[in-house]
């Protein structure tokens, strides 16, 4: 018996190889722009991603830039802020990539400009360039409060008026009535305590347990902001003063931007600024303060008022020169900086102090003595406490704000970015 042959007829077969040829161009009219599409859309993707790259390799090589400067800047508070020599980069001083920095610093202004361009790629062929322009200004804790004291403190004077903000690196206690505080936040580093008579006209910051019965009209926190004390750097002082002296002087400062040495020379006072330094010796000081001046008394032995020496004596008016002698300006500012005292010292008028008067340590290592009757003023800064006798006729303590602005020269600084742009 045959088996049946079955063949399929070439119409068949021809019909399947039309569907196939028809599918295959389905595929291809659907598939080759999807392909397309994919391929370019990978493609752009890349060069996104490698701009991005390119981008953000540039903007951190500028950061980096800005990032060096006040890593510089918070190892030494005093020196190179505006010294070109230290301000100064090579243009391969970042391992990664290519930097370039410009700056311009402003000593008068207390200031440093700085422009820093970071580029992806070569000098030659770079790529991606970013830059960063930054305004650095510098500022001192010494000037940030009316009243600064470095440990606990009591205020027991009736009716006393703080004006300008309160600092107190320790417990605060007020044992007085009628004590306001007003133009800037009360810090306390600890607790406070008082009756509900004394008034804080602003917002108080603690860290103790308790804030009293003080009456506060603003806001109340249970933290502080940060301060830091100032510690002087003698050495600082020897090797960049405009005058130097080893044994007591008196010095006038006079309203020709100059100051005399009583039995000495006359100097004149730079552009920015001039620093009066004595080496374990004490400085007596008066006059029209007629540019930006710091006088520094330095001591090799501490032990407050009753130390030999590292003391400054305000023996009469301390004011600036011109039209607004309480007022720091661009063309006048002054601080007195001891280590161990400051004394205000006038008899038969009125005494008149202007500027930051500091004392390193201790808590009430400033006297004021005078005639019943008179008063004494004091505009600008004190970081102590005030033992008083005489000036019965009252006591002024107001800030000078403008000192934030005008600081007088070797104060130690904080840099501040306040202007950034990034392009």
């Amino acid at each position: 018996m045959s088996t049946p042959y079955f063949c399929r007829s070439s119409r068949t077969v021809t019909d399947r190889r039309g569907q196939a040829l028809v599918l295959a161009l389905v595929l291809m009219i659907v598939a080759l722009p999807t392909a397309i599409y994919t391929y370019n859309f990978v493609a752009t993707s890349l060069k996104v991603g490698m701009a991005e790259r390119r981008q953000k390799v540039a903007s951190e090589l500028a950061n980096g830039a800005m990032t060096d400067y006040f890593r510089q800047f918070s190892q030494d508070v005093y020196s190179g802020h505006y010294d070109p020599d230290a301000l100064a980069r090579p243009k391969s001083f970042y391992s990664a990539g290519y930097s370039t920095v410009t700056f311009v610093p402003d000593s008068i202004n207390h200031t440093v400009y700085v422009r820093a361009q970071g580029v992806y790629g070569t000098p030659e062929s770079p790529k991606t360039t970013r830059t960063l322009e930054g305004l650095i200004r510098f500022y001192s804790d010494q000037v940030r409060f009316g009243t600064m004291i470095n440990g606990p403190f009591t205020i027991g004077v009736n009716d006393v008026v703080y004006s300008g903000g309160f600092y107190v690196n320790g417990n605060l206690t007020i044992s007085a009535s009628g004590v306001t505080f007003n133009g800037g936040p009360v810090i306390v580093n600890g607790n406070v305590s008082g009756a509900a008579s004394n008034q804080i006209n602003g917002n108080l910051y603690y860290t103790g347990a308790s804030q009293g019965s003080v009456t506060v009209t603003g806001k109340t926190y249970r933290y502080i902001p940060a301060v830091n004390w100032p510690t002087l750097d003698f050495n600082y002082y020897a090797a960049n003063c405009t005058y130097t002296t080893a044994v007591d002087q008196t010095i006038v400062f006079n309203s020709t931007q100059s100051f005399t040495v009583v039995g000495g020379a006359t100097y004149a006072i730079p552009p920015q600024g001039a620093m009066i330094y004595a080496a374990n010796a004490n400085l007596t000081i008066k006059g029209a303060v007629s540019g930006p001046i710091t006088v520094v008394a330095g001591a090799d032995t501490l032990g407050g008022c009753s130390s030999a020496k590292g003391k400054i004596t305000v023996a009469d008016n301390v004011y600036y020169a011109g039209a607004s002698s309480i007022t720091a300006s661009a063309s006048a500012s002054f601080a007195a900086l001891a280590s161990n005292c400051v004394s205000f010292n006038k008899t038969g008028a009125d005494l008149l102090a202007a500027g930051v008067y500091f004392v390193q340590q201790g808590t009430s290592n400033m006297r004021a003595n005078g005639s019943n009757g008179r008063k004494f003023k004091l505009y600008g800064v004190r970081t102590q406490g005030i033992s008083v006798s005489g000036f019965t006729g009252g006591i002024s303590l107001v800030y000078d704000q403008n000192l934030r602005t005008y600081q007088p020269p070797g104060l130690p600084e904080k840099a501040l970015l306040v202007g950034w742009d990034l392009h």
